[in-house]
């Protein structure tokens, strides 16, 4: 994962690169108040863009448990391994690559377990470093007073939730949207894919694919574009 430009998605889920990128730049923006705040206008504005990257990535991480581990978690390709291991049990002359198979397969479901798991700790964590964050931002509003000491606090604090997001975007990357390639089809993952950019709850379902677009660079947001019109004219499930 870097801050490299984007010429291509070669699945809808790839948008999650995208995505990733926006939240660098935001987090990237919020880091650079703390650093130059010396006001409690300042500290007032920080808490509004501190907010608006809160209610973000809370977004982001609900949607994904909802549309996107919970259904792979869901698939239990364990329960696959098993069948093909019974299958090629029964035929001696498949015992070595019987073996073989289960030795790999064993591998790869432990792997798929840790990252979900990972995935799920993260989202937690996310949320926790976010609250410590606020309850700090709030103690510096209420007491109307901005000190070295403040904004150390508030610095370390923001690191603390900066490198917990990007491990959580490398693990993304790494397992879960590789498990969403090889396990979800492309009408599936236009499906996820429109969950995770427009929300029909919201007074302005667009809010979270403008804020994406705006963070891109002119390219990149004609890729964000076209795949929004292919997920907007595909059949929704019902």
């Amino acid at each position: 994962m870097g801050t490299n430009h984007i010429t291509k998605l070669e699945d809808p889920i790839d948008v999650m690169l995208l995505m990733h990128k926006a939240f660098r730049a935001l987090s990237d923006r919020t880091e650079a108040l703390v650093a130059k705040a010396e006001t409690i206008e300042d500290i007032e504005e920080l808490n509004e863009v501190f907010g608006f990257w809160v209610n973000q990535i809370l977004y982001h991480a609900t949607v994904e448990d909802e549309v996107m581990t919970s259904p792979l978690q869901n698939s239990q390709p364990a329960r696959d391994n098993e069948t093909e291991h019974a299958e090629l049990a029964g035929k001696a002359g498949d015992l070595v690559k019987f073996i073989g198979l289960g030795n790999s397969a064993g591998l790869k479901e432990s792997v798929r377990e840790a990252a979900f798991s990972l995935e799920e700790e993260q989202h937690k964590e996310l949320e926790e470093r976010f609250h410590e964050v606020e309850d700090a931002l709030a103690q510096v509003l209420g007491e109307k007073k901005v000190t070295a000491r403040t904004i150390r606090h508030l610095h370390s604090r923001l690191m603390g939730v900066r490198i917990l997001e990007l491990d959580h975007f490398e693990n993304e990357e790494a397992f879960v949207c590789s498990l969403v390639r090889e396990e979800i089809d492309e009408a599936g993952q236009l499906y996820m894919v429109r969950r995770l950019l427009i929300d029909d709850s919201a007074e302005n379902p667009r809010w979270i694919i403008d804020w994406v677009h705006s963070e891109l660079d002119p390219s990149e947001q004609v890729l964000l574009e076209e795949l929004e019109a292919r997920f907007q004219g595909a059949a929704q499930p019902a």
